[in-house]
């Protein structure tokens, strides 16, 4: 499989207490026991498009048939297509995997940029759209936090709430879970949030209800900016294509139609970041893969990420006693001096060779080569100082690994 999982999954770091919800027996969150009822068209919103004309905003739910549970966890999930296109169909699928297993999903509409497309648009409209959706997305989880708060009609835990998306989708969830007012954002955001009501955004009335959420399932989304990430932020779920020409694996340009728009900070940074705050935070890579999204066309990909994805969540809906662990075999890979300055050495102990690229923040792959014993010099001269990524590849094993290399 082209998969590889490049950080495990750290229950025990987590700076969030989770208790085990009352509907888990064991089974339920991991297994497709259920079928699943669809109902289209809610209403949960309403707000001005970026060419002032009005929109309705409209959600799919999606709950396992005949459950008699009092609540449950849900998933939003919100489409991908560059802020351009796409609509809320395209990730119906993934609301009936997650159904089948005993999830609420519902799968949202959220405001696209509609102004004209060339000259191709800059990156105040891209953060614009960007600001819009976030507000949609808060729209529609306080529209199920007031539900529970009221009729209680979707019978949702209004603390099990998590934020999910595909690529421009994976970008909204992002800043679902990690953006807010106390984040060090640059001043030219400030007043697009402003415009677009605040941090709360003004798709809906009903700001007496909180934008809390419980994770993100984040599929080829980034942020503005990874700083954005703090303590106080949620547990992330990540998969990226490790070349992605749309949307940055780590830091790099997202590109709208193939020109590149706006700066932002991709999965691995992401999840860089979230580890260092102390979160839950675990990344797959879709190795050697320029594609976007790309392991979504690949069956056997698909199916063990989703099965990951349950898996990460599971300790958080049924407790960290719970955990469904996953054991990473330690490649023992060395490299150092860290930082460098003329060479780095790079070991691999108990191997007879080892594949080996080296990639500069922007995932431009700047060495590709094969050490012939467990261990190689890489002459650094040349080089201009920054981040640099390593990754090695055992030939016996197959299992690879990423560090990261400062060079001065």
């Amino acid at each position: 499989m082209k998969t590889s999982i490049l950080l495990a999954l750290f229950i025990a770091i987590s700076s969030f207490s989770f208790g085990q919800h009352p509907s888990c027996d064991g089974t339920r969150y991991l297994n497709p026991v259920y079928s699943v009822t669809q109902t289209d068209g809610i209403l949960f919103g309403n707000n001005d498009t970026y060419d002032g004309s009005n929109q309705d905003l409209l959600l799919d739910f999606f709950e396992p048939t005949g459950d008699v549970a009092a609540s449950r966890p849900l998933i939003i999930f919100a489409f991908g297509g560059s802020f351009i296109g796409g609509a809320r169909d395209d990730v119906h699928a993934y609301c009936d995997y997650y159904a089948q297993r005993g999830y609420a999903c519902a799968a949202i509409d959220y405001r696209l940029y509609n102004g004209p497309l060339f000259p191709i648009p800059d990156s105040l409209k891209m953060t614009d759209a960007v600001v819009k959706a976030l507000g949609d997305m808060k729209a529609a989880i306080r529209f199920f936090k007031e539900d529970a708060a009221t009729t209680n009609t979707y019978k949702i835990d209004p603390n099990f709430i998590i934020a999910g998306g595909i690529s421009a989708g994976g970008i909204v969830a992002l800043h679902a879970g990690m953006l807010d007012e106390t984040d060090p954002i640059e001043a030219y955001v400030d007043p697009i949030i402003v415009d677009n009501g605040g941090f709360q955004g003004n798709s809906s009335s009903n700001t007496q209800y909180d934008e809390d959420i419980l994770a993100v399932l984040n599929y080829s989304g980034a942020l503005r900016r990874a700083n954005y990430i703090d303590a106080s932020d949620v547990p992330v779920f990540s998969v990226h294509d490790d070349n992605d020409g749309t949307v940055p694996y780590a830091s790099g340009s997202a590109s709208l139609l193939g020109i590149p728009i706006i700066s932002m900070e991709g999965s691995f940074i992401v999840n860089q970041n979230a580890q260092a705050a102390g979160l839950t935070s675990e990344l797959i890579t879709y190795d050697n893969s320029s594609g976007h999204v790309s392991y979504f066309s690949d069956q056997t990909a698909a199916d063990s990420i989703l099965q990951r994805s349950l898996e990460f969540l599971f300790p958080l809906i049924c407790g960290a006693g719970a955990s469904v662990e996953t054991i990473v075999p330690n490649m023992d890979f060395e490299l150092y001096p860290n930082p460098a300055q003329s060479s780095v050495t790079i070991k691999l102990a108990n191997a007879n060779g080892f594949e080996l690229s080296m990639s500069d923040i922007s995932g431009r792959k700047v060495i590709s080569t094969t050490a012939q014993t467990g261990s190689t010099v890489i002459s650094l001269e040349g080089f201009t100082p920054g981040v640099y990524f390593v990754e090695v590849v055992n030939e016996e094993s197959g299992i690879r690994e990423r560090k990261q290399l400062v060079v001065n």
